[in-house]
């Protein structure tokens, strides 16, 4: 047997090397799909800030969503901020058996400014200084008025020992005048203040020194038991610590990794079984012999199964060695789009290479014993007969599963027509993926379908050539309904996801600046732009001004629903100016009164919370603290796409930052926006960190997860189409190299190679429009019902757009294949042909 699989292996180079291409694809996206979920797992973070410190605790970056009761369940979600420790931590810690030194940690961002350039700086707190793995000079503490730099942060600046500078940090702007620079180039840019200039809620980590023979196991051990609610970082993990990016990006690795694991796979098999499938029906004649010599129809398929395996077993190995760059590429793109941060390590072990090689494999294998059942069922004399024009036969298992998954995409599109803007995606994905399943399996259903739909046009093109390339689809119904799904594939995945990724990105970015009304918006790090906030509202110009802080929580008591998936997204800003910066309509209440521990909610969800103006409600932070807040406005909101509003002062303060970054502004009466931005950038040209623009500069701030979901369509449409055109690649080529007699027979009746090259185009165009026809049936699965929640508009230019690219991918990946194949299979002399088939 194992001759005969490597004879067969030599004799069919294009079969073999189309499952050789899938089979190495998929086991390199498996292995960069292992990556991402080996990076998210592990979340290496090594660190530069607090590489002295043996052991970091941090608040637990991960909130335990509440039951109807109010108690703990096991659904996790990430907080938005900074989940900060408690200060008695320090000294609770310090107690501990094993622990030599307990150092709090405070980081900070700082704007520090000469008389030649400003430069945001990342700070810490004097005190982390034993953990920082600098060599600290003895009596190089700063006092009050003194910053301590690290040689980079120095060198950056152009300053020096002795050196005034310009700070501010937490809304507050103060000089300071560098006392030593520490360390070397090599170290990470960063500013030291006394822990009297910084605020002193809480402390963002806790460094933990070993006492000498203490095992890091059994104080870790220690600090887990005593402590509750917090995270003990250890090894290359500890530069968690210093950007609570890491942690947040646990969840968009992991759910890339599996989400594009289970589309490869999925794909990989439709394609790999297509591809066996083919070659079965290409070696009708050769089975027949088989069995005619006395082979089983069971030896048969283990030949056809023997062959694609070790084929798939070849492609995966390759795929080993092109995983891993491809895992670095992608990446790089991620963080180049802000979806982890760059402080973040990729992690690829052993396990990713072990998985990708044994699904890729099993994959291939499960695929090939599918598509190779016909040569275990057939008699001899019945292969013999259809060696050459094989009738399609759709089974009784393909015809289940096309219809289990096209009813589970139908399903799945009724379902998303009841949810809201945010969870849209959640279904609207899965139903084109099922979709485009379904539509692979009953590729040839659809392409009997097309053929009489498309009649008309094709007879009125050239009812000659038209009429007989009519007729060979109908004669091969099996093997062009490898492109029919190929096309379904790309259009179904590619259109559904894309237009409806694009109809909820731009209805997200329009709901969040909808309801602002400030026809200016200036922003700055460490509160910069806060700080000068005072200075603006003087300006005649100017009607009103507020700061405008953004984060997330969650509605604790009385119990609420309505976000199970996601925090609330939180608008804090200053209770006065709310009337002139928000176009929100108040119900009940008054915005003025939004000071101190208040907060104003939609009037829907007041009236579903069964609350009322004056009533209180427990509510969780993003940053994990949790306060009673008193109710003191209702307003009208857009439905789906509600916020909550509280004090700008106190969301400001639950926030990593510490302070408001942006500041909303409002013109007074007859200002128009450019006299506004102009007196608005006259009055902050003596801070060059704060810049100035219109509403919409809020936008990439305020969208939350979408650069994730953008990422995972991407990717899919790339994989999608790779795998497209190796299936449409093997099926013309091989069809066509195998109709050479044909094709030779045409040319001596007659027909110019013009004409048969036509002939085969639209051969494969009719395929390929049968499948763009059936891909958009099943993109409406997505679009509609997408179109329908977020108000979008199905004839708008972005969603047309895409169309049009969707379907010019669909022609680049069919017309110049087939005709390259269509002058290969024509190259030479007609009777030569002839003679060697």
């Amino acid at each position: 047997m194992l001759t005969l699989i490597l004879a067969g292996l030599r004799q069919r180079a294009a079969a073999v090397v189309s499952i050789v291409i899938a089979a190495g694809l998929g086991s390199a996206l498996i292995v960069l799909s292992g990556a991402m979920f080996e990076t998210g797992i592990r979340l290496a973070a090594p660190p530069e800030r607090v590489a002295g410190a043996d052991l970091v605790l941090i608040g637990s970056p991960s909130y335990a969503m509440l039951d109807a009761e109010g108690r703990l369940t096991t659904d996790l979600r990430p907080f938005p901020e900074r989940h900060r420790l408690p200060e008695e931590f320090v000294a609770d810690a310090a107690q501990l058996d094993g622990v030599e030194q307990a150092v709090p940690v405070r980081f900070f961002d700082a704007v520090v400014r000469t008389p030649e350039r400003a430069v945001t700086t990342a700070g810490q707190n004097w005190a982390s200084a034993p953990v920082s793995g600098l060599e600290i000079p003895r009596g190089s503490k700063p006092g009050a008025g003194e910053a301590v730099l690290t040689a980079a942060a120095a060198a950056s600046l152009g300053v020096e020992a002795g050196d005034r500078l310009t700070v501010t940090v937490a809304g507050r702007t103060g000089a300071v005048e560098v006392t030593t620079v520490i360390g070397d180039a090599a170290h990470a840019s960063t500013l030291f203040l006394g822990d009297a200039a910084l605020p002193d809620e809480g402390i963002d980590a806790l460094g933990v020194v070993r006492s000498d023979g203490a095992a890091e196991a059994d104080v870790r051990a220690a600090l887990e038991s005593h402590f509750a609610d917090v995270r003990v970082l250890t090894g290359e993990g500890r530069g968690a610590a210093e950007d609570p990016a890491v942690s947040a990006a646990r969840t968009p690795t992991i759910v890339i990794g599996a989400v594009f694991g289970g589309i490869v796979l999925t794909v990989l098999a439709t394609v790999a079984s297509g591809i066996v499938a083919l070659s079965v029906r290409q070696r009708g004649r050769e089975i027949s012999l088989l069995r005619a010599t006395g082979a089983t129809g069971r030896q048969a398929r283990a030949l056809l199964v023997g062959e694609a395996s070790l084929a798939g077993i070849v492609g995966a190995l390759i795929g080993l060695a092109l995983g891993v760059p491809l895992a670095h590429g992608l990446f790089a793109a991620m963080r180049a789009w802000g979806v982890v941060p760059g402080i973040l390590q990729l992690r690829v072990g052993v396990i990713p290479f072990a998985i990708a090689l044994v699904t890729t494999t099993a994959v291939v294998w499960f695929a090939a014993r599918l598509a190779a059942r016909p040569a275990r069922r057939a008699r001899a004399i019945d292969a013999m007969r259809e060696a050459e024009l094989p009738r399609a036969r759709v089974g009784f298992v393909r015809w289940l599963l096309g219809l289990v998954f096209g009813g589970g995409a139908v399903a799945l599109a009724i379902l998303t027509c009841f949810l809201p803007p945010s969870l849209v995606s959640a279904t609207a994905g899965p139903a084109v993926l099922a979709g485009a399943i379904s539509a692979s399996l009953l590729a040839p259903v659809h392409l009997r379908l097309g053929r009489l739909v498309l009649r008309p046009v094709i007879g009125g093109l050239d009812r000659g050539l038209g009429g007989l390339a009519g007729v060979n689809v109908r004669s091969r119904i099996a093997t062009f309904s490898t492109v029919t799904g190929a096309a379904a594939l790309v259009v179904g995945i590619g259109a559904g996801n894309l237009v409806s990724q694009a109809m909820i990105t731009t209805a997200a970015a329009r709901a969040q600046v909808q309801t602002i009304s400030a026809e200016v918006v200036a922003w700055g790090p460490a509160g910069t732009a806060a700080e000068l906030a005072d200075d603006i509202a003087a300006l005649p110009e100017v009607d009103a001004v507020s700061r405008f802080v953004a984060s997330g929580g969650w509605i604790e008591q009385p119990h609420d629903p309505s976000h199970p998936d996601r925090p609330w997204p939180l608008r804090g800003l200053d209770g006065a100016g709310v009337p002139y910066v928000l176009a929100n309509e108040l119900v009940a209440g008054d915005f003025t009164d939004l000071t101190g521990r208040t907060l104003a909610l939609p009037a829907t969800t007041a009236t579903e919370l069964g609350v009322a103006i004056g009533d209180t409600v427990d509510f969780r932070f993003g940053d994990g603290a949790a306060a009673e807040l008193r109710i003191v406005a209702t307003y009208d909101d857009l439905p789906g796409y509600e916020h909550l509003l509280l004090p700008a002062d106190l969301l400001a303060a639950h926030t990593t930052a510490r302070v408001a970054e942006t500041v909303l502004i409002a013109g007074s009466e007859g200002t128009t926006p450019a006299a506004l931005h102009a007196a608005v950038e006259g009055a902050v040209a003596e801070q060059p960190a704060v810049a100035v623009g219109d509403r919409a500069a809020l936008e990439n701030a305020l969208q939350q997860g979408l650069n994730v979901n953008a990422l995972i369509n991407g990717l899919m449409i790339l994989v999608v189409l790779a795998y497209a055109m190796i299936a449409v690649i093997n099926t013309v080529a091989v069809s066509t190299l195998g109709r050479r007699r044909e094709l030779a027979m045409m040319r001596l009746t007659g027909a110019t190679q013009r004409q048969v090259t036509a002939v085969l185009l639209i051969e494969t165009g009719l395929a390929a429009g049968t499948g763009l026809g059936v891909g958009l049936v099943v993109a409406c699965a997505a679009i509609l019902p997408t179109a329908l929640v977020v108000g979008a508009h199905l004839l708008a230019p972005l969603p047309l757009a895409i169309l049009v690219a969707v379907g010019v991918a669909v022609a680049a990946i069919t017309l110049p294949i087939t005709a390259v194949a269509a002058r290969r299979g024509m190259a030479g002399r007609p009777t030569d042909a002839i003679a060697r088939s």
